[in-house]
């Protein structure tokens, strides 16, 4: 029996196309909750990010933001959280400081980025409403960093990260979080939180930030919209977002 279920936003509750979350979508988180089912949103976002996401009107039973980094209750109250070990954040501090790559780093409750750049201005902006500001670091923990590189680039980052890990959300770039932090480290504290078990999760998601989600999850579901090594592996492969996707899911395996 499933008495939690994990959203991602971006791409799996949010389209990418109308940035809206569909009136389908919309009516199932609401139809879970109301069936005693909780309904928790892991996301790669940062908590500040969330008011951007389109999630007006919709209530959750927690977020595991900033790809499990950051734990939050039903009203956004930090509860827990997993920052980056300092060793790596001195690695990403160098590299930061250097200033030839673009990187944004996230504390608990600010963004800034290490050099100006109005395509990342512009991207944040459009996705968030959010514009981070322009200042060095200051010794604070980081939760998460974003790097704005494409994939052939990203092992060569990976080996300059130690006490790091990569989670790609796209062509444009990378998420940074702790080695040993994830999704599924954000997906574990709320199963414990709920006194539940892994089999008794379902998990939705489309992109390469989700895998380890999918693959933790009693039952792992992609979005039709998802890449294709996120579709080989889920359990089910349901319809695009656009096309009323989540709902299409939870009906086919006889959750609403």
């Amino acid at each position: 029996m499933i008495k939690v279920v994990f959203f991602d936003i971006d791409g799996t509750l949010l389209s990418q196309r109308t940035n809206r979350v569909p009136v389908s979508a919309r009516r199932a988180v609401s139809e879970l909750r109301k069936r005693g089912v909780k309904v928790v949103i892991a996301t790669g976002r940062h908590p500040i990010e969330l008011d951007g996401a389109g999630l007006d009107g919709l209530t959750f039973d927690g977020f595991a933001a900033a790809n499990g980094q950051m734990l939050l209750d039903g009203q956004r109250r930090l509860f827990g959280g997993y920052p980056i070990p300092q060793h790596g954040v001195d690695a990403l501090v160098r590299l930061f400081d250097e200033g030839e790559l673009l990187l944004w780093f996230f504390g608990e409750s600010d963004s800034y980025v290490n050099r100006p750049d109005e395509d990342m201005m512009a991207m944040s902006a459009q996705v968030s409403g959010l514009v981070p500001e322009i200042r060095p670091y200051a010794g604070e923990p980081v939760y998460q960093a974003v790097a704005f590189v494409d994939v052939s680039e990203e092992e060569a980052l990976q080996r300059q990260l130690t006490g790091c890990r990569l989670q790609r959300w796209g062509s444009r770039g990378v998420d940074i979080i702790a080695a040993d932090g994830g999704k599924v480290e954000g997906m574990r504290a709320f199963l414990d939180r709920f006194g539940c078990t892994r089999e008794e999760c379902m998990a939705f998601g489309d992109q390469h930030n989700d895998l380890d989600m999918l693959r933790f999850a009693g039952v792992g579901v992609a979005m039709g919209n998802g890449a294709d090594e996120v579709k080989a592996a889920a359990d089910f492969v349901t319809r695009s977002v656009d096309d009323d996707g989540v709902v299409y899911a939870l009906e086919r395996l006889g959750i609403l």
